[in-house]
């Protein structure tokens, strides 16, 4: 199973976005999180750290290098006020590092500044790590698809990755900026268009599973069968208080408990067709 360990709340990043998903509070500490990673992976699970900015602590990367986790989330802020973490977090394995850039809607999600990403995507790039660029996608910026390719690539990024807003968290009342399924199918179609125009070799263009499947493609198929979304049987999020929920995406649904060191959970979910996040 691939878990997700969640080690940090919102209060602990060194902003305050507007559509921070994380609905939990609370922390865990670098060596809390080190412990954990051991124990899970001897039952052979695959663990992935995750929180708000892992790196306000850098005592995490030392659970990043013995989960064998290669790449690193982070809103560069650090990145950009510290030019020494580049090298320290190299040391711990990370090859990728993914900064949110929140293309035409970081202002009103008050949200890092592109003018900062662009910077720490160009020092990034150039100390070797692939860089990989994720945009929250709303109701403000779906249609811009092209161009936010364009500015990306234009900052040296190897990969932008889209994810859909998700009403949890401090965006738990966000109507206004939440897809409509009208929206996402447009969407889509933007983005396969954009494609046509990238050598992917060079400039990867990617969409997190939370937009559900496409029409008509095999992963609408998938879903059919309730094979699409592997929450709670295929993947778990674990809060630092220690309750597993059924994915990072959906930490309202408790489904058991991560206790001394062993999950003591059980399935949900058992039809997929409709991703309850939405």
């Amino acid at each position: 199973m691939k878990i997700v360990l969640m080690v940090n709340d919102q209060k602990s990043c060194n902003i305050d976005c507007g559509h921070c998903y994380l609905p939990y509070a609370g922390n865990r500490s670098p060596e809390d999180t080190l412990e954990a990673v051991i124990n899970l992976k001897a039952q052979g699970h695959d663990v992935i750290i995750a929180g708000s900015e892992t790196l306000v602590d850098t005592g995490y990367l030392e659970a990043y290098m013995e989960a064998g986790q290669d790449y690193l989330l982070t809103n560069g802020i650090l990145l950009n006020h510290k030019p020494e973490l580049f090298d320290l977090i190299e040391e711990h394995g990370i090859k990728t590092i993914q900064i949110s850039a929140h293309f035409g809607i970081d202002k009103e999600l008050k949200s890092v500044p592109i003018s900062l990403v662009g910077k720490v995507a160009t020092e990034a790039k150039y100390r070797g790590f692939d860089v990989r660029l994720a945009t929250t996608i709303t109701s403000k910026n779906y249609h811009d698809v092209e161009n936010m390719c364009g500015l990306a690539y234009g900052m040296g990024a190897d990969e932008l990755k889209f994810i859909r807003m998700i009403q949890s968290g401090k965006a738990e009342a966000d109507n206004e900026n939440s897809l409509t399924q009208e929206n996402i199918n447009m969407f889509f179609d933007y983005v396969t268009r954009t494609r046509a125009k990238y050598d992917k070799d060079e400039f990867r263009i990617s969409m997190h599973g939370n937009f559900g499947p496409r029409p008509g493609s095999a992963g609408e198929s998938l879903s059919l069968r309730n094979g699409y979304c592997p929450a709670s049987d295929g993947l778990v999020a674990i809060a630092p208080d220690g309750v597993v929920y059924g994915c990072p995406f959906l930490m309202n649904i408790p489904i058991g408990r991560y206790v001394e060191g062993r999950l003591d959970m059980k399935s949900i979910f058992q039809d997929r067709l409709a991703c309850l996040a939405k």
